[in-house]
């Protein structure tokens, strides 16, 4: 069932609008806000580099679909960024939110983790 329901997803927001192309979920903790963003296409799929692997779990990646603009506006906000995928790790890095050269490499998906410091020590 929930494999029929992403796919009819994908389809419905590919023809619908093609900016409908990221997986977004937020969570508030403490004072900091967690944003987790992925290329849509990685969920449910397992990425590995060596001896790690990040499973792309639904329930972690995904509250919602989102478009470009809700991706900008959550990244301009968060604490913590859990970023993969393509198109996701390149708006980060278009927003100099991080250096292409922080990006690790998972089975060929860039992944990028960005920590913002919420105070001065």
């Amino acid at each position: 069932m929930y494999l029929v329901e992403y796919c009819l997803i994908m389809e419905t927001s590919s023809s619908k609008n093609e900016s409908l192309r990221y997986a977004i979920r937020t969570v508030k903790y403490q004072n900091s806000l967690m944003v987790n963003v992925c290329d849509l296409y990685l969920i449910d799929k397992q990425i590995n580099h060596g001896e790690i692997t990040i499973n792309m779990k639904k329930n972690y990646w995904m509250d919602k679909i989102a478009d470009e603009n809700e991706i900008e506006s959550n990244l301009k906000k968060s604490t913590i960024s859990n970023l993969a995928g393509e198109d996701t790790v390149n708006k980060a890095i278009e927003m100099n939110l991080a250096k292409r050269a922080s990006v690790k490499y998972f089975s060929d998906v860039p992944f990028l983790m960005i920590y913002r410091f919420a105070q001065s020590y």
